[in-house]
């Protein structure tokens, strides 16, 4: 089988096309036959081996790509038994094992969620990793209750045009009820934000709190952070009403003074989606949450956020990495591997 993999780290250089056996299916894996890849920051992360990511991997060559679509080809013998081939799935697999930017990948069918019907397999592909990086960490966990259409929690979405703020505005708005304030800068990001749902969108580089006060918000109730935390998150802190609640889902990487947080009760959490899978902690878990994704998207809930389409080649590889490396992206670059 064709594969785009690596065999050192490095830039979007080390990307290479790679000839590889079909693997088979043991213990409770899944053999997909690949239709369609999202691409996600922790592709570049891996590729670069950023904090380590890329060592998580024992194989050679490393292989990224975790966001994918396709149709069962074959069962593991201890598989969950949710699946058959000719099954259409959708799925964001493990950091530690190889990724699906290859024809035939394999994937614990415990992480897999029934594709939904009235999307391609694009479509679907750029919905599993951001799905399930919202709902566990703004649903689960004590987090906002599902009341879609009540007067839910108030959330400051950082970085709204992203990948996880695409899918955050419409989780959070429909499925929670929530008013959600996105931050963007760019007029395209803005009006990106504003038709997925946004109730207001503000400027991540201007004054938060005025901005805030401007659209007649004191406070907000919990924070939704999809970009680096470092620069932003003391100035955030004060905006949090007491007892609220701030989601990063990148780690502080600098000493951070927490006497705010503190003094307000304000819960500082991680959410990092690869947790269950590297930890072995309840992996039917993410299997449900995308089977119930893709009932809401079935339902006309929930959209899918895939903005750029491209065949699966090795330099539209390099080419994805090279935009969200840019963090200039809209949403979710897919590609779409045909035959």
């Amino acid at each position: 089988m064709r594969v785009l993999g690596q065999r050192r780290f490095g830039g979007v250089e080390v990307l290479e096309e790679l000839e590889l056996p079909v693997p088979q299916p043991t213990g409770a894996d899944l053999l997909v036959r690949m239709e369609a890849v999202a691409l996600n920051p922790v592709d570049t992360k891996v590729r670069s081996n950023w904090n380590g990511f890329g060592e998580l991997q024992s194989g050679d060559p490393v292989i990224t790509g975790w966001d994918g679509a396709g149709v069962v080809e074959a069962v593991g013998p201890l598989s969950d038994g949710r699946f058959r081939p000719g099954d259409a799935v959708y799925f964001a697999g493990s950091v530690a094992r190889a990724g699906c930017q290859r024809q035939f990948a394999l994937v614990d069918s415990r992480l897999v969620g029934r594709r939904p019907q009235r999307l391609t397999a694009a479509e679907a592909a750029a919905l599993p990793l951001t799905s399930l990086t919202v709902w566990e960490g703004m649903l689960d966990r004590d987090g906002i209750p599902l009341q879609p259409g009540g007067a839910g929690a108030t959330v400051l979405l950082i970085g709204g045009a992203g990948g996880v703020g695409s899918n955050a505005i419409q989780i959070l708005r429909r499925v929670a009820g929530a008013k959600v304030i996105a931050t963007a800068s760019r007029p395209e990001s803005v009006a990106h934000c504003l038709a997925l749902g946004a109730n207001h969108v503000i400027d991540h580089h201007g004054d938060l709190r005025a901005q805030l006060e401007a659209l007649g918000i004191q406070q907000v109730d919990q924070v939704l952070h999809t970009a680096e935390p470092d620069a932003s998150l003391a100035a955030i802190t004060p905006l949090v009403a007491p007892l609220g609640r701030i989601v990063c889902i990148l780690p502080l990487q600098e000493p951070f003074t927490s006497g705010d947080l503190f003094a307000r009760s304000i819960r500082l959490e991680y959410e990092l989606m690869f947790t269950r899978s590297l930890f072995g902690v309840d992996l039917a878990h993410q299997g449900a949450i995308l089977d119930r994704v893709a009932d809401l998207v079935d339902a006309g809930v929930l959209n899918s956020t895939l903005k750029t389409e491209l065949p699966w080649t090795l330099e539209n590889l390099r080419e994805a990495h090279r935009r969200i490396e840019g963090r200039r992206t809209l949403g979710k670059i897919v590609l779409r591997l045909d035959g």
